[in-house]
C-alpha cells in the first residue's frame, strides 16, 4: 500500500469547520510511513531492508554472492585444476629432458620454481566463490600476490640474463663473472620473495582484507564481497615493479636470434598480463555486481595461463615434435649466426 505523509483530517475551530493545509509529499526511497504510529514523519528502513517511494513498509534485501555451484565458478575451478595438471605434466616432461638445450635455455631449475609457483597461485581461484569470510578474503589475495611475485622475479632474471649474456658480456665482463660466481639470479628472486612477504605481513596486520556488504550499489540487493583496501593495493607494488623491469629487459632483447627468442616470448606473456588486468580494472570501474568476483578470478587464472601457454608449451612442442631443434649443435648454430649478424 502506498500513502503520503500528510493528514487528511480537519481541524475544529470555534467558528466552524476548516480544512487543514498540509503539503503532502511521498516518502523517498529507503523510508516508509506508518500511519498508526507516526503519520507525519518518514521512518528509515534498516540496512538489510529497502522500499520504494511512498511505501508503508520495508522489504528485506536480497543478499547476493557467487556460490560454488554457479556455472562461471565451476568453469574457473575446472580451469584451475586443468592448469595444475598441465604444470605437473610440463614438470615431468622437463625432468625427463632436463639436460637438453631447450630446458636449459628456458631456465633449467628455475623452470620448476616457476611451475610450482603457478600451481600455488591457482589456489587463489577457489576462494573467490561462496559466502566471503575473513579466511576466504585473505586467501583470495595472499597466494597470488606472494607466489606470482616469485614468477615475475624469475622472468626478470631470465630477461636480464638474456640481455646481459648477448649485449653486456663484452662491455662489463666483471659484472657477469660476479653474477655467475655469487648466483645473482637466486639472490634477486629470494630478495623479491622476502620483500613481498614483509609487505604482506605489515599491510595485512594494519588493515587485513575482510568481508564487506556493498549496500550502495543496488537499492534492493546487498552484494557480499571482500574490501579491496590499502593493504591489498600496497602489496601489489612489488609485482608491478617486477613486471615493469621484466618488460624493459625483455624488450631490450627483442632483436636477438629470431628462431629461439626467449625475450620475445617473455615480452608477449607480459603484454597479455598487462592487457588482462587493464580489462579487469575497466570492468571493475564500470560494474560492481556480484560477478565482479568471477571476473577477478578469471583475471587471476588468465595471468597464470599467459605464462604456461605462451612460455612453456612452445618449448614442450619443440621437445616432443621437433627433437632436431633440441640439440647442442642447433643452439650453437643459432648463436654463431647471431654473432655473425651483429659483427657485420
Amino acid at each position: 500500500m502506498t500513502i503520503v505523509e500528510c493528514s487528511a483530517g480537519f481541524a475544529k475551530a470555534a467558528t466552524g469547520i476548516h480544512k487543514c493545509c498540509f503539503n503532502c509529499e511521498l516518502c523517498p526511497n529507503g523510508t516508509y510511513i506508518n500511519s498508526t504510529v507516526d503519520p507525519y514523519n518518514c521512518i528509515s528502513c534498516q540496512d538489510m531492508e529497502w522500499s520504494t517511494a511512498g511505501s508503508t513498509s520495508c522489504s528485506l534485501r536480497l543478499v547476493e554472492y557467487v556460490p560454488f555451484t554457479d556455472p562461471g565458478a565451476v568453469v574457473l575451478m575446472v580451469g584451475a585444476w586443468v592448469l595444475v595438471g598441465l604444470t605437473v605434466a610440463v614438470s615431468a616432461l622437463f625432468t625427463i629432458n632436463y639436460n637438453t638445450p631447450v630446458v636449459r635455455s628456458a631456465g633449467g631449475p628455475m623452470c620448476f620454481l616457476i611451475l610450482g609457483c603457478l600451481c600455488l597461485c591457482s589456489l587463489s581461484v577457489f576462494f573467490y566463490f561462496d559466502k566471503p569470510t575473513v579466511y576466504n578474503c585473505v586467501l583470495r589475495f595472499v597466494p597470488f600476490l606472494l607466489f606470482y611475485t616469485v614468477c615475475l622475479a624469475c622472468f626478470v632474471v631470465r630477461s636480464f640474463q638474456i640481455v646481459c649474456i648477448f649485449k653486456m658480456a663484452a662491455k662489463i665482463p666483471k659484472f657477469q663473472s660476479w653474477w655467475m660466481k655469487y648466483h645473482g639470479q637466486w639472490l634477486l628472486i629470494a630478495a623479491a620473495f622476502v620483500i613481498q612477504a614483509i609487505l604482506l605481513i605489515i599491510s595485512y596486520c594494519r588493515s587485513p582484507p575482510s568481508p564487506h556488504r556493498y549496500t550502495s550499489i543496488y537499492q534492493d540487493r546487498i552484494v557480499l564481497g571482500c574490501n579491496i583496501n590499502f593493504a591489498i593495493s600496497s602489496s601489489a607494488i612489488m609485482p608491478l615493479l617486477l613486471c615493469s623491469l621484466s618488460f624493459i629487459f625483455s624488450y631490450m632483447g627483442k632483436d636477438l636470434q629470431k628462431k629461439n627468442n626467449e625475450a620475445k616470448a617473455i615480452t608477449f606473456c607480459l603484454l597479455l598480463l598487462i592487457f588482462t588486468w587493464i580489462i579487469f580494472a575497466t570492468a571493475y570501474m564500470l560494474y560492481q555486481g556480484k560477478h565482479i568476483q568471477t571476473l577477478n578470478a578469471l583475471a587471476v587464472l588468465s595471468s597464470l595461463y599467459s605464462f604456461l601457454l605462451w612460455y612453456f608449451l612452445p618449448k614442450c612442442y619443440i621437445i616432443i615434435c621437433q627433437p632436431q631443434k633440441n640439440t647442442q649443435q642447433y643452439f650453437q648454430g643459432l648463436i654463431q649466426n647471431y654473432t655473425k649478424t651483429i659483427s657485420q
